[in-house]
């Protein structure tokens, strides 16, 4: 074939991608990080955040409505889930904030 040999090297094709494309992902996350830092609509936090101490367990549990053992099985579940044990919810109960659990009492006569 003649001509330079090395550049027809398959090997050597493939290194100089890879190593491109990692150098190329590197800066972006150094870009990613920087921007993050830098941000400048994060809004500021006046107050210091304080991290609460993880839930003591209960011994007694709130009572349960038998029509909603199936809601409250899917969210002990789900919190069980989330890396606590059963032992330490304490109660679940609807919020008052939330339009669903309203209309759901109110539907159902409770409230």
């Amino acid at each position: 074939m003649g001509g330079n040999e090395g550049t027809m090297n398959p090997w050597l094709f493939m290194t100089i991608n890879m190593v491109v494309v990692f150098a190329v992902l590197a800066m972006l996350g150094l870009i990613m990080v920087i921007t993050h830092k830098l941000d400048p609509t994060k809004k500021k936090s006046k107050e210091p955040v304080n991290v609460a101490p993880a839930a003591a367990p209960v011994t007694a549990a709130a009572p349960v409505v038998a029509n909603d053992e199936p809601v409250v099985a899917a969210i002990t579940g789900a919190i069980v889930a989330m890396g606590y044990s059963s032992d330490q919810i304490a109660s679940i109960r609807p919020s008052e904030t939330s339009r669903n659990w309203r209309l759901d009492g109110r539907l159902s006569g409770r409230i």
